[in-house]
Protein backbone atom coordinates (compact mmCIF):
# COMPACT_ATOMS: atom_id res chain seq x y z
CA UNK A 1 0.00 0.00 0.00
CA UNK A 2 1.67 3.18 -1.19
CA UNK A 3 -0.92 5.57 0.25
CA UNK A 4 -1.55 6.18 3.93
CA UNK A 5 -4.41 3.97 5.16
CA UNK A 6 -7.83 5.42 5.81
CA UNK A 7 -8.02 3.26 8.93
CA UNK A 8 -5.53 1.26 10.98
CA UNK A 9 -6.52 -1.41 13.50
CA UNK A 10 -4.11 -2.13 16.39
CA UNK A 11 -4.56 -5.55 18.02
CA UNK A 12 -2.25 -6.65 20.89
CA UNK A 13 -2.00 -10.43 21.32
CA UNK A 14 -0.26 -12.68 23.82
CA UNK A 15 -0.42 -16.49 23.59
CA UNK A 16 -3.60 -16.30 21.51
CA UNK A 17 -3.11 -19.29 19.20
CA UNK A 18 -6.66 -20.44 19.97
CA UNK A 19 -8.11 -17.06 18.99
CA UNK A 20 -5.90 -15.28 16.48
CA UNK A 21 -7.32 -16.87 13.30
CA UNK A 22 -10.91 -16.12 14.31
CA UNK A 23 -9.89 -12.66 15.46
CA UNK A 24 -8.28 -11.95 12.09
CA UNK A 25 -11.30 -13.31 10.19
CA UNK A 26 -13.79 -11.16 12.08
CA UNK A 27 -11.69 -7.99 11.85
CA UNK A 28 -11.02 -8.62 8.15
CA UNK A 29 -14.75 -9.10 7.54
CA UNK A 30 -15.47 -5.84 9.35
CA UNK A 31 -12.83 -4.02 7.29
CA UNK A 32 -14.19 -5.52 4.06
CA UNK A 33 -17.52 -3.92 4.88
CA UNK A 34 -15.94 -0.46 5.14
CA UNK A 35 -15.95 0.11 1.40
CA UNK A 36 -15.59 3.86 1.79
CA UNK A 37 -12.46 3.57 3.91
CA UNK A 38 -9.63 2.34 1.69
CA UNK A 39 -6.78 1.47 1.94
CA UNK A 40 -6.66 -0.29 5.31
CA UNK A 41 -4.05 -1.51 7.77
CA UNK A 42 -4.30 -4.28 10.39
CA UNK A 43 -1.46 -4.27 12.93
CA UNK A 44 -1.03 -7.24 15.25
CA UNK A 45 1.43 -6.66 18.11
CA UNK A 46 2.74 -9.99 19.42
CA UNK A 47 3.64 -9.25 23.05
CA UNK A 48 6.24 -12.01 23.45
CA UNK A 49 3.96 -15.01 22.85
CA UNK A 50 5.41 -18.43 23.63
CA UNK A 51 2.92 -20.50 21.62
CA UNK A 52 2.16 -20.62 17.88
CA UNK A 53 0.78 -17.09 17.71
CA UNK A 54 3.78 -15.69 15.81
CA UNK A 55 3.72 -18.48 13.20
CA UNK A 56 0.02 -17.86 12.63
CA UNK A 57 0.57 -14.13 12.26
CA UNK A 58 3.40 -14.80 9.82
CA UNK A 59 1.05 -16.90 7.69
CA UNK A 60 -1.76 -14.33 7.89
CA UNK A 61 0.59 -11.51 6.84
CA UNK A 62 1.73 -13.59 3.89
CA UNK A 63 -1.77 -13.77 2.42
CA UNK A 64 -3.26 -10.39 3.39
CA UNK A 65 -1.39 -7.23 2.30
CA UNK A 66 -3.20 -5.20 4.95
CA UNK A 67 -1.59 -7.11 7.82
CA UNK A 68 1.53 -6.01 9.70
CA UNK A 69 2.78 -8.32 12.47
CA UNK A 70 5.05 -6.70 15.05
CA UNK A 71 6.87 -9.04 17.44
CA UNK A 72 8.24 -7.68 20.71
CA UNK A 73 11.42 -9.11 22.21
CA UNK A 74 9.55 -10.29 25.32
CA UNK A 75 6.29 -9.83 27.17
CA UNK A 76 6.20 -6.13 28.05
CA UNK A 77 2.51 -6.01 28.94
CA UNK A 78 -0.74 -5.07 27.29
CA UNK A 79 -0.35 -1.29 27.60
CA UNK A 80 3.15 -1.37 26.12
CA UNK A 81 1.94 -3.51 23.21
CA UNK A 82 -0.90 -1.08 22.47
CA UNK A 83 1.55 1.84 22.63
CA UNK A 84 3.92 0.21 20.13
CA UNK A 85 0.99 -0.47 17.81
CA UNK A 86 -0.06 3.18 17.97
CA UNK A 87 3.50 4.19 17.09
CA UNK A 88 3.36 2.14 13.89
CA UNK A 89 -0.24 3.01 12.90
CA UNK A 90 -0.45 5.29 9.86
CA UNK A 91 -4.20 5.57 9.35
CA UNK A 92 -6.31 8.72 9.29
CA UNK A 93 -8.34 6.84 11.90
CA UNK A 94 -6.87 4.32 14.33
CA UNK A 95 -8.85 1.58 16.05
CA UNK A 96 -7.63 -0.26 19.16
CA UNK A 97 -9.20 -3.58 20.14
CA UNK A 98 -8.13 -6.68 22.04
CA UNK A 99 -7.26 -9.96 20.37
CA UNK A 100 -9.45 -12.06 22.70
CA UNK A 101 -12.61 -10.78 20.93
CA UNK A 102 -14.21 -9.50 24.13
CA UNK A 103 -14.34 -6.22 22.24
CA UNK A 104 -16.42 -7.17 19.17
CA UNK A 105 -15.01 -5.83 15.88
CA UNK A 106 -18.57 -5.46 14.62
CA UNK A 107 -18.95 -2.38 16.89
CA UNK A 108 -16.13 -0.50 15.12
CA UNK A 109 -18.39 0.87 12.30
CA UNK A 110 -20.53 2.54 14.98
CA UNK A 111 -17.41 4.20 16.38
CA UNK A 112 -16.35 5.29 12.89
CA UNK A 113 -19.77 6.85 12.42
CA UNK A 114 -19.29 8.81 15.64
CA UNK A 115 -15.94 10.04 14.30
CA UNK A 116 -17.55 11.09 11.04
CA UNK A 117 -20.20 12.93 13.04
CA UNK A 118 -17.51 15.15 14.51
CA UNK A 119 -15.84 13.30 17.39
CA UNK A 120 -12.07 13.03 17.71
CA UNK A 121 -12.31 9.90 19.87
CA UNK A 122 -15.08 7.31 20.03
CA UNK A 123 -14.51 4.92 22.94
CA UNK A 124 -16.48 1.84 23.90
CA UNK A 125 -18.63 1.89 27.04
CA UNK A 126 -18.83 -1.64 28.44
CA UNK A 127 -22.32 -2.85 29.25
CA UNK A 128 -23.58 -6.25 30.42
CA UNK A 129 -20.12 -7.68 31.05
CA UNK A 130 -20.22 -11.47 30.80
CA UNK A 131 -17.70 -12.16 33.57
CA UNK A 132 -17.61 -13.44 37.14
CA UNK A 133 -19.79 -11.25 39.45
CA UNK A 134 -16.87 -10.45 41.76
CA UNK A 135 -14.78 -9.35 38.79
CA UNK A 136 -17.59 -7.13 37.53
CA UNK A 137 -17.93 -5.54 40.98
CA UNK A 138 -14.17 -4.97 41.16
CA UNK A 139 -14.09 -3.35 37.71
CA UNK A 140 -17.08 -1.14 38.48
CA UNK A 141 -15.54 -0.07 41.78
CA UNK A 142 -12.18 0.72 40.20
CA UNK A 143 -13.62 2.89 37.43
CA UNK A 144 -15.72 4.88 39.91
CA UNK A 145 -12.90 5.37 42.37
CA UNK A 146 -10.59 6.32 39.51
CA UNK A 147 -13.15 8.80 38.22
CA UNK A 148 -13.44 10.35 41.70
CA UNK A 149 -9.72 10.77 42.40
CA UNK A 150 -8.24 11.29 38.92
CA UNK A 151 -6.85 14.65 37.84
CA UNK A 152 -8.41 14.07 34.39
CA UNK A 153 -11.91 13.04 33.37
CA UNK A 154 -11.49 9.32 32.61
CA UNK A 155 -14.82 7.90 31.33
CA UNK A 156 -16.64 5.28 33.38
CA UNK A 157 -16.54 1.64 32.18
CA UNK A 158 -14.34 2.53 29.20
CA UNK A 159 -11.28 0.45 28.35
CA UNK A 160 -8.82 0.77 25.47
CA UNK A 161 -11.40 -0.20 22.80
CA UNK A 162 -11.79 2.91 20.66
CA UNK A 163 -11.38 4.67 17.32
CA UNK A 164 -9.28 7.85 17.24
CA UNK A 165 -8.35 10.43 14.67
CA UNK A 166 -4.69 10.45 13.69
CA UNK A 167 -3.93 13.78 15.39
CA UNK A 168 -5.08 12.32 18.73
CA UNK A 169 -2.75 9.35 18.20
CA UNK A 170 0.09 11.74 17.35
CA UNK A 171 -0.49 13.65 20.58
CA UNK A 172 -0.42 10.43 22.58
CA UNK A 173 2.74 9.23 20.84
CA UNK A 174 4.51 12.45 21.76
CA UNK A 175 3.87 12.03 25.47
CA UNK A 176 7.18 11.13 27.12
CA UNK A 177 6.30 8.60 29.81
CA UNK A 178 7.33 4.98 29.34
CA UNK A 179 4.87 3.63 31.94
CA UNK A 180 1.72 4.13 29.94
CA UNK A 181 -1.95 3.93 30.96
CA UNK A 182 -3.47 4.24 27.50
CA UNK A 183 -7.06 5.10 28.38
CA UNK A 184 -5.80 7.77 30.78
CA UNK A 185 -3.46 9.27 28.17
CA UNK A 186 -6.32 9.24 25.66
CA UNK A 187 -8.47 11.26 28.06
CA UNK A 188 -5.58 13.59 28.95
CA UNK A 189 -4.86 14.74 25.37
CA UNK A 190 -8.42 16.05 25.09
CA UNK A 191 -10.41 16.68 21.94
CA UNK A 192 -14.05 15.85 21.38
CA UNK A 193 -14.63 12.43 22.93
CA UNK A 194 -17.84 10.42 22.87
CA UNK A 195 -18.87 7.01 24.21
CA UNK A 196 -20.39 4.18 22.18
CA UNK A 197 -22.21 1.56 24.32
CA UNK A 198 -21.62 -2.10 23.52
CA UNK A 199 -22.03 -5.51 25.13
CA UNK A 200 -18.70 -6.91 26.29
CA UNK A 201 -18.46 -10.59 25.40
CA UNK A 202 -16.71 -13.50 27.04
CA UNK A 203 -13.34 -14.56 25.70
CA UNK A 204 -13.69 -16.40 22.41
CA UNK A 205 -11.27 -19.12 23.59
CA UNK A 206 -8.46 -19.74 26.03
CA UNK A 207 -7.83 -18.15 29.42
CA UNK A 208 -7.48 -14.51 30.36
CA UNK A 209 -3.87 -13.29 30.33
CA UNK A 210 -4.67 -10.63 32.93
CA UNK A 211 -3.89 -12.26 36.27
CA UNK A 212 -4.93 -10.64 39.55
CA UNK A 213 -1.40 -9.28 39.92
CA UNK A 214 -1.52 -7.69 36.46
CA UNK A 215 -4.97 -6.23 37.09
CA UNK A 216 -3.79 -4.70 40.35
CA UNK A 217 -0.71 -3.39 38.56
CA UNK A 218 -2.88 -1.78 35.88
CA UNK A 219 -5.05 -0.18 38.58
CA UNK A 220 -1.96 1.13 40.40
CA UNK A 221 -0.58 2.48 37.12
CA UNK A 222 -3.78 4.44 36.58
CA UNK A 223 -3.91 5.78 40.13
CA UNK A 224 -0.27 6.81 40.43
CA UNK A 225 -0.11 8.22 36.88
CA UNK A 226 -3.25 10.34 37.02
CA UNK A 227 -3.93 11.16 40.66
CA UNK A 228 -2.21 12.93 43.51
CA UNK A 229 -5.02 12.03 45.93
CA UNK A 230 -3.09 9.25 47.78
CA UNK A 231 -0.37 11.70 48.84
CA UNK A 232 -2.94 14.35 49.77
CA UNK A 233 -4.89 11.83 51.87
CA UNK A 234 -1.73 10.89 53.76
CA UNK A 235 -1.05 14.57 54.37
CA UNK A 236 -4.56 15.13 55.72
CA UNK A 237 -4.31 12.00 57.83
CA UNK A 238 -1.01 13.20 59.24
CA UNK A 239 -2.45 16.61 60.13
CA UNK A 240 -5.50 14.97 61.67
CA UNK A 241 -3.50 12.62 63.85
CA UNK A 242 -1.18 15.42 64.93
CA UNK A 243 -4.16 17.58 65.91
CA UNK A 244 -5.76 14.68 67.75
CA UNK A 245 -2.51 13.96 69.61
CA UNK A 246 -2.30 17.59 70.74
CA UNK A 247 -5.90 17.55 71.96
CA UNK A 248 -5.42 14.25 73.80
CA UNK A 249 -2.24 15.57 75.42
CA UNK A 250 -3.96 18.77 76.56
CA UNK A 251 -6.96 16.81 77.86
CA UNK A 252 -4.71 14.38 79.72
CA UNK A 253 -2.71 17.19 81.35
CA UNK A 254 -5.89 19.00 82.39
CA UNK A 255 -7.50 15.92 83.91
CA UNK A 256 -4.24 14.89 85.55
CA UNK A 257 -3.98 18.34 87.19
CA UNK A 258 -7.57 18.05 88.48
CA UNK A 259 -7.44 14.46 89.72
CA UNK A 260 -4.00 12.83 89.44
CA UNK A 261 -5.12 9.69 91.29
CA UNK A 262 -7.32 8.63 88.39
CA UNK A 263 -4.55 9.02 85.80
CA UNK A 264 -1.54 7.03 86.96
CA UNK A 265 1.42 6.83 84.60
CA UNK A 266 1.41 3.74 82.38
CA UNK A 267 2.89 2.19 79.27
CA UNK A 268 -0.17 1.03 77.35
CA UNK A 269 -1.10 4.40 75.86
CA UNK A 270 2.51 5.14 74.98
CA UNK A 271 3.13 1.78 73.26
CA UNK A 272 -0.13 1.88 71.28
CA UNK A 273 0.59 5.43 70.16
CA UNK A 274 4.09 4.53 69.03
CA UNK A 275 2.91 1.50 67.08
CA UNK A 276 0.09 3.41 65.43
CA UNK A 277 2.25 6.34 64.44
CA UNK A 278 5.04 4.04 63.24
CA UNK A 279 2.57 2.20 60.99
CA UNK A 280 1.28 5.50 59.65
CA UNK A 281 4.81 6.65 58.92
CA UNK A 282 5.61 3.44 57.06
CA UNK A 283 2.44 3.81 55.00
CA UNK A 284 3.32 7.40 54.19
CA UNK A 285 6.87 6.51 53.21
CA UNK A 286 5.57 3.64 51.05
CA UNK A 287 3.19 5.91 49.13
CA UNK A 288 5.85 8.56 48.63
CA UNK A 289 8.31 5.83 47.62
CA UNK A 290 5.92 4.63 44.93
CA UNK A 291 5.87 8.07 43.35
CA UNK A 292 9.65 8.40 43.70
CA UNK A 293 10.17 4.98 42.10
CA UNK A 294 7.96 5.89 39.15
CA UNK A 295 9.78 9.19 38.75
CA UNK A 296 13.11 7.33 38.77
CA UNK A 297 11.80 4.90 36.14
CA UNK A 298 10.85 7.80 33.87
CA UNK A 299 14.20 9.52 34.39
CA UNK A 300 16.01 6.41 33.13
CA UNK A 301 14.17 6.90 29.81
CA UNK A 302 13.97 3.24 28.97
CA UNK A 303 11.72 2.49 25.97
CA UNK A 304 8.14 1.37 26.36
CA UNK A 305 9.05 -1.90 24.64
CA UNK A 306 11.59 -3.40 22.22
CA UNK A 307 10.52 -4.61 18.80
CA UNK A 308 12.22 -7.79 17.59
CA UNK A 309 10.92 -7.77 14.02
CA UNK A 310 8.07 -6.59 11.80
CA UNK A 311 6.50 -8.99 9.32
CA UNK A 312 4.79 -7.51 6.26
CA UNK A 313 3.26 -8.87 3.06
CA UNK A 314 5.59 -9.61 0.14
CA UNK A 315 4.31 -6.71 -1.93
CA UNK A 316 3.63 -4.23 0.86
CA UNK A 317 5.73 -1.37 2.15
CA UNK A 318 5.45 0.18 5.57
CA UNK A 319 7.20 3.54 6.07
CA UNK A 320 9.67 3.57 8.93
CA UNK A 321 9.16 5.85 11.91
CA UNK A 322 12.63 7.32 11.27
CA UNK A 323 14.44 8.32 8.10
CA UNK A 324 17.76 6.64 8.81
CA UNK A 325 16.99 3.37 7.03
CA UNK A 326 14.66 1.87 4.46
CA UNK A 327 12.44 -1.24 4.68
CA UNK A 328 15.03 -3.17 2.68
CA UNK A 329 17.59 -2.71 5.43
CA UNK A 330 17.63 -5.78 7.67
CA UNK A 331 19.86 -4.32 10.38
CA UNK A 332 18.52 -3.36 13.77
CA UNK A 333 17.38 0.24 14.02
CA UNK A 334 16.09 2.69 16.57
CA UNK A 335 12.57 4.14 16.34
CA UNK A 336 10.89 6.71 18.53
CA UNK A 337 8.43 5.49 21.12
CA UNK A 338 7.60 8.86 22.61
CA UNK A 339 9.69 11.42 24.42
CA UNK A 340 12.98 10.26 22.97
CA UNK A 341 12.62 6.65 24.10
CA UNK A 342 13.65 4.02 21.61
CA UNK A 343 12.71 0.60 20.36
CA UNK A 344 14.95 -1.91 18.64
CA UNK A 345 13.36 -3.29 15.47
CA UNK A 346 14.05 -5.19 12.26
CA UNK A 347 12.02 -5.80 9.14
CA UNK A 348 11.33 -9.33 7.96
CA UNK A 349 9.16 -10.61 5.15
CA UNK A 350 7.35 -13.96 5.04
CA UNK A 351 8.54 -16.46 2.52
CA UNK A 352 6.48 -16.84 -0.63
CA UNK A 353 3.65 -19.31 -0.35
Amino acid sequence: MSNAPAISCVVPVYNEQATVQTCYARIAAMLDGLTGHQPQELIFVNDGSEDLTQAMLHEIAGRDPRVVAIRLTRNFGHQAAVSIGLQHARGAMVCVLDGDLQDPPEVVPNMIQAIEDGADVAYGIRQHRKEHPLKKIAYAGFYRVMRAISDVNIPLDAGDFCVMRSHIVSRMNRLPESQRFVRGLRAWVGGTQTGVPYERHERHAGLSKYSLRKLLGLAAQGVFSFSSVPVKLVQLLGFGISAMAILVALSYLTLFAISPAYFPPGWATLVISIWFLAGLQMLSIGLLGEYVHRSFTEIRQRPTALVADVTIHDNSTVPLPCNTITPDNTHDYIVSTGGGAAANSRWSKPSAA
